[in-house]
């Protein structure tokens, strides 16, 4: 919790220890300070998913108090776990347009129009009170970085129920980095099938070629 009020105090215009990005605390800081019920929380990453050279880590955000206890997290983490990559792609592609989330303020879930889409990551988030679930993605392997967070500010951006979630990465604040693992898709039967069908047949093919070249021809 120390981390918590120490995080909470630089953005609230304290000293900046030494190892934080002091540029982009500064930004960060500026966002912070415009939040109404702002507050640092524990973000904890469930899920890192990859699709050619983007990369996705799916987030369990506390809306209400600052933690989420295991027995939570690993009931979230089995309900994630069933979910097609693409799935998770979409719910980052729905974020990315976003600069706040739209949610009840009491219990977290999901604030939607009438007819407006809902995803699968939303339906998870919503089976959790005081919890919402986000994604966010990076276009490069190399900005992997980015999404190693364990920390987030939150507040309401717009009254009632316009949330600002802003994940703070662990190389901004001068914390070791977590090795990120990311899945990638895995490939039907069939294909996996088709495509070694495929390489056996190239092999005799070619063995077929090398044959009629050396002794035939």
């Amino acid at each position: 919790m120390s981390e918590l009020k120490n995080l909470s105090a630089v953005l609230e215009g304290g000293a900046i220890p030494a190892g934080y990005d002091e540029k982009a605390i500064g930004k960060l800081s500026k966002t912070y300070l415009k939040l109404e019920g702002r507050k640092i929380v524990n973000i904890y990453p469930i899920r890192t998913v990859m699709h050619e050279d983007s990369r996705y880590c799916l987030y369990a955000c506390p809306i209400k108090g600052t933690e989420i206890d295991d027995a939570t997290l690993q009931s979230i983490k089995a309900e994630v776990e069933m979910l097609e990559i693409g799935e998770i792609r979409y719910d980052s592609v729905q974020s990315s347009g976003y600069d706040y989330y739209i949610i009840d303020p009491d219990t977290g879930r999901h604030i939607v129009e009438k007819g407006e889409d809902r995803d699968s990551v939303m339906e998870i988030s919503d089976h959790y009170d005081g919890i919402i679930l986000f994604t966010k993605m990076v276009l490069s392997p190399r900005k992997a970085y980015q999404l190693d967070c364990h920390h987030a500010l939150v507040g309401v951006e717009k009254q009632p129920n316009q949330f600002k979630i802003e994940t703070i990465s662990n190389k901004m604040i001068g914390q070791a980095p977590t090795i990120l693992e990311f899945e990638a898709p895995q490939e039907s039967p069939a294909v996996e099938k088709y495509k070694s069908a495929m390489t056996v047949l190239s092999i005799i093919i070619t063995a077929a070629l090398l044959i009629w070249y050396f002794f035939i021809k």
